[in-house]
């Protein structure tokens, strides 16, 4: 059912600043979906993670919300593997739940989220515990048509769309925006060292040496294809070259 909310393509002037982030940056970035109660994937949550590695952030992540636990061990092993990792977490529906979770479960690990996205979080309210400490920023994105209208967070974007239903609000074009605005901002976040050659040693250009010219006859080696001198001739040029006198 994903083809009820199909991910739209942004102009190329939209994305282009992602591309120029340094792809060894882009992938110290690592992106976990996480889904909701919608088997059927209505809200086309896989189109945005293929939307996202469009861009060039690869190293992406799809789940449902029985994959938490799973999701936790996994960002807990790439943070120590991977020293500059970035992390970013996106939730639809109860999987904002599930994120929510996420972000505060891997905190006693040392671990910071660059980006908490919920998407459709409409039963969080803006308490302390839907608001986690080690997000570094938080996105709060809600449509209309639900009974759980969800609630304003402090210290966070909040976007509401009045034109889509809850299953809309994840391949909003607003949504894959700002997606392509905090990843680039991520990745910016990623120490790139470059290796700096040293410049070639130039060497001064070898002179071509000079065969001296040498006084007696010296056969070119290709003398066998030429035809072949009479008796006389070659008596001839024997006297001329040994110097005999007349």
């Amino acid at each position: 059912m994903s083809y009820l909310n199909p991910v739209h393509t942004l102009p190329p002037e939209q994305t282009a600043f992602c591309a120029d982030v340094p792809r060894c940056a882009r992938n110290h970035v690592y992106i976990f979906f996480v889904h909701g109660t919608d088997p059927l994937d209505c809200a086309n949550l896989r189109g945005v993670r293929d939307y996202v590695q469009s861009l060039g952030f690869i190293k992406t992540y799809y789940g449902q919300f029985y994959h938490k636990s799973y999701f936790i061990q996994e960002i807990c092993r790439l943070h120590k593997e991977d020293p500059d990792a970035h992390f970013v977490l996106v939730g639809f529906s109860f999987g904002a739940n599930m994120v929510r979770d996420i972000c505060h479960a891997v905190e006693p690990e040392g671990v910071t989220i660059d980006l908490l996205l919920y998407l459709g979080g409409n039963t969080l309210k803006n308490v302390p515990e839907d608001r986690p400490a080690n997000a570094t920023q938080i996105a709060n994105i809600l449509a209309c048509g639900c009974i759980w209208n969800g609630d304003t967070l402090d210290n966070a974007i909040n976007i509401t769309y009045p034109d889509v239903y809850h299953f809309g609000s994840p391949t909003h074009v607003r949504t894959l925006t700002l997606l392509a605005e905090e990843l680039t901002k991520a990745a910016c976040r990623v120490p790139v060292v470059e290796t700096v050659l040293p410049p070639a040693e130039e060497e001064a250009p070898t002179p071509r040496p000079v065969k001296p010219e040498s006084s007696r006859y010296e056969p070119d080696e290709w003398d066998f294809l030429r035809p072949r001198d009479s008796k006389a001739e070659q008596d001839r040029r024997s006297r001329s070259i040994g110097g005999a006198q007349p």
